[in-house]
């Protein structure tokens, strides 16, 4: 007797949305804002074609209990090489100090507490801050330092999962940088002139000046080439007697 074996196959349809929140990761935090309960956590996503879906993702803050990420009215999406700005949840949309401030492309969602914490994030003592997923993993954790002038966020520098804290500064703007390249993040290429000396130190009329320039790359790539350009201007000095 012939049994037929009947094989079902399923055509899986590619996903839009990632399965992985390998690059999602804490970008910056807003412990100590200008005015008011207006404190925010960025997050940044560094996958180069890959979104994710951040609904349900949580934010710890110190001891208190976890707080959902939920939609504000953009979804919850967070495509790849984005940023997502998680607001307090009783933060005013369109009459908040960051409207304007943050660009239309990156993603604005709140966490469904009206503070991160009980009562708001300290700004007088370091704190730790965790991302979970929405099956409370934890994807990234970093402990703040309490030593911001007022509006100045800490912020990442190199956008991986690194939060030591040689990787994270105090920003240099007012307000931070929410769903921007982060102020402290270093760029490709940037030249510091870092000292300029004179031979001879102090130089009298018909003497040969030689210039010695000190140059120092804080980017992220080598500079092979690269010109100094020295403009001399004469100083006329007229004693009346």
């Amino acid at each position: 007797m012939l049994k037929k074996i009947i094989s079902i196959f399923f055509l899986l349809a590619p996903l839009a949305i990632s399965q992985s929140d390998s690059t999602l990761i804490l970008s910056e935090i807003m412990f100590y804002p200008q005015t008011g309960p207006n404190e925010f956590v960025e997050l940044y996503n560094f996958s180069e074609t890959e979104s994710i879906d951040i609904n349900s993702f949580k934010i710890k803050y110190s001891a208190s209990n976890a707080d959902l990420i939920t939609d504000a009215g953009e979804g919850t999406i967070l495509p790849p090489k984005s940023f997502a700005i998680i607001l307090e949840g009783d933060y005013v949309i369109g009459g908040g100090i960051y409207d304007g401030l943050i660009p239309a492309e990156a993603l604005v969602v709140k966490i469904t507490d009206n503070s991160f914490g009980t009562s708001g994030m300290a700004n007088t003592e370091n704190r730790q801050v965790w991302l979970l997923s929405a099956t409370d993993d934890t994807l990234e954790a970093y402990f703040y330092s309490a030593n911001n002038p007022q509006s100045r966020s800490d912020e990442k520098k190199i956008m991986i999962k690194d939060s030591s804290q040689s990787n994270w500064s105090n920003s240099l703007l007012a307000n931070g940088s929410p769903g921007f390249t982060n102020s402290v993040t270093p760029v490709q290429f940037d030249l510091q002139l870092a000292s300029v000396t004179f031979q001879p130190s102090n130089p009298t009329e018909g003497d040969d000046v030689t210039v010695f320039a000190k140059v120092k790359n804080i980017g992220t790539s080598s500079a092979d080439n690269y010109t100094i350009t020295v403009k001399l201007r004469a100083l006329i000095l007229i004693v009346l007697k």
